[in-house]
Parts: structure tokens; sequence; C-alpha cells
């Protein structure tokens, strides 16, 4: 009785499972309704009386049975003439039958029966009890499914019951419609076609293991609709269990969320192009001093906006620096970077003080936006580059290491962060600079990755005092970055700003390295996109150089692999080719996601969705657009700059 789904089919698996048990040779039900007694299943009886209606009037155990009471003929003489002669039309000669009772009304009968007078043995009599409240427990079950089932018809969302086995057994009409296909296609383990390739083994590992444990399952994929186009899903599965635990069947609701997806993604793209607008295009740099920065949005959820650095030179011959982590992601938590990161700026053009411009920004962002809070370090090397002063508003503190072979020293920190209170007042700290001294400024996302901030910032100031006198790596932020996570994906927002107090050393290109390089990756691993980035900017800094058309071509990679992984569905080809006369990134995809890129300039250059392709199309020399050999499409972008001599 599994995959029973009307009364009649669950009435029929009854009757068949109780004439293998007992020696009677006729069963039927009879439901009653409206003082009339109509004949559903049966099985043995003399003609096709299934739906034969009888007024309860001429039945003379109806009223027995629907006082709950059961009735036994075991031969015609104890029938009476009128009821004998009745059941001999339809070939019964002897009768047991019992009340199907509900909620303690009488909704119908089961009975068995022989052709001619018959014993009903206790076995036989205790069988047919049996059964008739399995049934009753079935039809009460059912008729609570019918309801549901006519309720779930009326969702804006798919609706599903499985078995506990997670045989699907039941869909509402919209996955129908949203899927095209037809009953027997769905039918149980029929929905795998409609799941995206990608999603499918994702789905099949945690399915199958939510009915193992019997825990409720919330998963996203791409369903395919009726015409191939995939939209996400978010499916929520819990188990449904009886009194004593066990699990009678699963049931969930899969919701189309591709409006939420498409949100997120465009919001995630105005905050991505508002964060590369906010960090500074180019880091002063000074013959005995080289600034190197670093920026690593963390990977869950995909959020970005927190986090800020800069460096910037003064008329007065200071280099201010300055770095910080607003509370929150997203697009508020972003703008707010823009406008602490440039009250910053603004403030340090006429104050000399860190703790002073500090307490500015703090009053600034009690008045304007109380509820906002931020860390904040503020700091001035001196104009000939001999000391430091820095104040910290609930900030971590620099790391300053002046040896190779010993761990990084951490400085005095001080104050609230930012926001918390109406006046801060905060002291500012000086330390002297040496030659080869590396300072180090960053948020607190590369300390805390692993979840323990003390062994975080040891594994910091070691790895910092490598790079002592070391100005051979080309990114040495990144170096630092990649030195300490050792490919853990960040669970924060990380920022890095670093020095070097060493004289300008040229970077050597080893002639005989190529040139031209390549990396593939999946579209839907972020961080993997995120790494091939990284590689690519440290390749064209080797052997470019930092200049600003290197800076330009690393903005130009980062959108055209942001709209890769947003929109390409499987495997990207990077190619970095020199043609003799330009360097050429070639992106291929398996499509749609660069068939967009190519396409021409926005008007509206403020519309969020467009913004990242006007600057891949301001800042290349050439975009150009072809099939790709493999399959989807190919973008061969100029990128503006040449190799060092």
């Amino acid at each position: 009785m599994e995959h029973a789904e009307t009364l009649g089919e669950i009435e029929g698996a009854a009757l068949s499972g109780l004439l293998g048990l007992t020696e009677a040779k006729i069963a039927y039900t009879a439901r009653r309704e409206d003082r009339t007694w109509t004949i559903s299943a049966q099985i043995g009886l003399t003609g096709d009386i299934a739906g034969l209606a009888i007024p309860e009037d001429l039945l003379p155990f109806a009223q027995a049975l629907q006082s709950g009471e059961t009735s036994c003929y075991e031969n015609p003489a104890e029938m009476g003439e009128e009821l004998a002669t009745a059941l001999a039309g339809i070939g019964l000669g002897s009768l047991y039958a019992v009340p199907i009772m509900k909620a303690g009304t009488c909704v119908g009968a089961l009975a068995i029966g022989q052709p001619g007078p018959s014993l009903f043995n206790a076995r036989d009599r205790a069988l047919v009890r049996l059964f008739t409240l399995h049934l009753s427990a079935l039809i009460a079950r059912r008729d609570l499914v019918q309801s549901l089932e006519t309720l779930a018809e009326s969702v804006p969302a798919i609706v599903l019951r499985t078995e506990p086995n997670g045989w699907i057994n039941w869909y509402n009409h919209r996955w129908y419609s949203f899927t095209g296909q037809t009953r027997a296609e769905a039918a149980g383990w029929g929905w795998q076609t409609a799941h995206h390739p990608e999603d499918f083994l994702r789905v099949m590992e945690e399915w199958p293991r939510a009915l193992a444990t019997g825990k409720p399952i919330e998963i996203e994929f791409r369903l395919r609709r009726y015409d191939g186009v995939y939209h996400w899903h978010l499916a929520r599965v819990e188990p449904m269990r009886d009194d004593k635990g066990t699990i009678l069947s699963w049931y969930g609701t899969v919701v189309d969320i591709e409006a939420q997806k498409q949100a997120h993604e465009r919001t995630q793209r105005v905050v991505e192009t508002l964060q590369e607008a906010f960090l500074p295009r180019q880091l002063p740099q000074r013959p005995a001093l080289r600034v190197d920065a670093t920026y690593v949005s963390a990977e869950e959820d995909a959020r970005v906006g927190g986090d800020w650095y800069d460096a910037f030179e003064l008329p007065d011959g200071r280099m201010g620096l300055s770095i910080g982590d607003v509370t929150g992601h997203g697009l508020a938590a972003s703008l707010a970077v823009g406008r602490l990161r440039q009250s910053i700026y603004t403030l340090a053009r006429r104050l000399d003080d860190p703790s002073k411009i500090l307490a500015e920004v703090n009053a600034i962002l009690r008045a304007q936006e109380p509820e906002t809070f931020a860390t904040a370090l503020v700091a001035f090397i001196a104009p000939d580059g001999s000391s430091v002063s820095y104040a910290t508003a609930g900030h971590p503190p620099p790391i300053v290491a002046y040896d190779a072979e010993a761990p990084a020293e951490v400085q005095p920190c001080n104050g609230p962060p930012l926001g918390v209170m109406d006046s801060l007042a905060i002291p500012t700290h000086t330390f002297l600079t040496a030659s080869d001294m590396v300072l180090l400024l960053y948020t607190d996302g590369i300390t805390e990755y692993a979840r323990d901030a003390v062994a975080g910032e040891m594994k910091l100031r070691s790895v910092a005092s490598t790079l002592v006198g070391n100005t051979g790596i080309a990114r040495p932020a990144t170096f630092i970055y990649e030195a300490v996570l050792e490919e853990i994906p960040p669970q924060d927002d990380i920022a890095l700003l670093l020095l070097q107090f060493s004289p300008a050393k040229p970077l050597s290109r080893d002639p005989r390295k190529s040139l031209n390089k390549e990396w593939r990756f999946h579209a839907s691993d972020a961080r993997a996109a995120h790494v091939a980035r990284r590689e690519i900017a440290m390749h064209m800094f080797e052997i470019c150089g930092e200049t600003e058309d290197a800076r330009s071509s690393e903005l130009i990679i980062g959108e055209l692999l942001a709209n890769t992984v947003a929109h390409a569905p499987g495997l990207v080809h990077l190619l970095l080719e020199w043609t003799g006369e330009d360097f050429v990134l070639i992106v291929r995809d398996s499509g749609p996601g660069l068939e967009t890129v190519a396409s021409a300039l926005p008007t509206d250059l403020m519309d969020e969705g467009r913004r990242g392709l006007f600057l891949i199309h301001a800042l290349s020399l050439e975009v150009a657009l072809a099939k790709s050999p493999e399959g989807g499409a190919e973008l061969r972008v100029v990128l503006p700059l040449k190799p060092r001599d």
C-alpha cells in the first residue's frame, strides 16, 4: 500500500492483502454517506457491482454497523429470506462485516465472505478487524493528505511529498507547469533530469544525507524551465513523523529565487565597482620607500564592502596612511567606507595630528550616521622618512619588523571604535624608522581567519619579518596574505597596507621565462577565480613593473573575471599572450557570460549593471568577441601595458 494514491487504491490494496491471509474468497468495502451504502472496491463478487448504491433501510445489519458492531452471517438461514436472496444475487452465501469508524462515526464497512455457507474462525475475524483498523487509519490520513494537497495547489511555490525513502509521489501543479514534465516523467526519481548538471552532484550528496539522518534539508539549486532556461530555487524539505518518531513521509517547498539572485548580483556589482573606486588606483612610492597593498573580500555569501586602505602624498612632504573596517557588509558598508576614507584624506591636508583627525571623523560619523561604527588607523610618515606617527580607534595595532631573524613588534594602540561615543580622546604615538624596516597595517580578517586572533597575530608577525630587506617579491602584500592564510578561505574581508623602508631595487626578469601564461578554473569556484586574478596580477607586475598601466590592466582583469564567475556556467580558460607588440588577455567560457562584455558602451554610465563594462571598454586598447573553439565565447582584450626591457 506504499504507493496507493486514491481511496479506491487504498481499499483495493487492503482487500488483496486480506484475501492473501484468510480463507475467504470474497472481500469488499462499502462506504456510508447520507444513509446510503455504496460498494467501492471488491474482489470475488459476481458481476461488476462497484458503485452499486444501497439505501440503508434495505440493509438489515446497517444499524449494527452504524453502532460500531460487527455483523456475522455464516449461512443463508441466519440472514433471513430477503437478505439471503439479495446477497446470493451478488455471489455471497456467508458474510462477516466490520464497520470502518472515523472519529466515532461509521463511514463504511470491510467485509469478507464465501459463495456458500462458511464458518469464520477466530483468525479470520481477527485479521478482518486488524485490516479494518489499518484501513480506518489510512483513510483518515488520506483525507488529511487530500486536504493538504488542496491547500498546496493554491500556494505560489512548488510543493512536494515523498515516501520515507525519498521516492517522490506527489507534486502540486506548479512543478509540472514550470518544468514541463508529465506526471510519469517526474515520478519517483524523475525530478533529477530537471536539475542543472553542475548542481546535481551537490543535491545528490545532501538529499541522501538528509534521508539517512532524518534531518530537514535546505538547499539552493537551479531547475530547468520548460523552455530550457534555468532558474535558481530554494528548497526546504522536512520529515513528517508519527507518535513514535518514525518518518511517514517528507514534505517540502521549492521556491523560485531567480529574481532575488539577480538583485543580489546587481547589488554585488554596484558594491564591487564602488569598492574599486574607493580604493586607491595607485600607491605613492619613494626612492627609499616601497608601498604595496591588497584587498580580499570574504568568500562567504559573496559579501563585499567593509574594509579600506589608503596611502597618499601631502603638499608638506608627509605621506598619509589610513586603514579601517566598517561594521557590516554590502552596499551600506561600502558607501560608509568611501565617506570615511575621503574625510580622513581631506582632514589630513590641514591637520598633522592623527588623533585629532580621528576625533573629527568620529564627530562627523556621530552627527551624520549614528548607527554606523568603524575601527580606523591614521598615520603619517615624516617628510624625511625618519619617523611614523599614528593613532588608532579600536583598530589592530601596527606591526613593525626591524630584523629578519626575529618576530615583528606590535606597537601600542588605544581608543574605542569610531561612532561609539560623542567625543574621542586618544593619544598619538610615534616611533622611529630604520633602514629595511617593514611596517604592516591590516584589518582583523587576517588575524581572525582561524578563529584564534592571538595565533593569527603571531603568524603575521613572523611572516612580516621575512620581508625585512627583501625587495625581490613582486607583490609583498599578497605574499603576506597567502603565507598567513595558506589557502584557507577568509571569514571576513582583509585589507593589508605594507611599507618597506628599503631602497628601490629594479625587479629583474629572467629572459628565459615565457611572457605567456594560462589558467583554468570552474566558474562556480569563486575562490579559484580570485586566486587566478591574483596570479595574473603578480605575473604582470613581475614582467611589466608596478606602473599605472599595470594597475589599469589589473582592474580590467578583475571586471572580466567577475562577469565570468557571475554568468558563465562551466570551465573558464584564461591566456595571457605577448604578440610582440601587445599583451592580449584571452578569456574563454562555455557561455553566455562573456557575450555581454563586448557589447556597446552603456549610454548611462550610472547604470549599475553596466559600470564594469564601461571600465573594461574605457581602459582596454581593444575588445573583441568570437566563438570559442571550446564551444562558448572567446573574448580578446588588448591590455594597455608593455614588458620592461
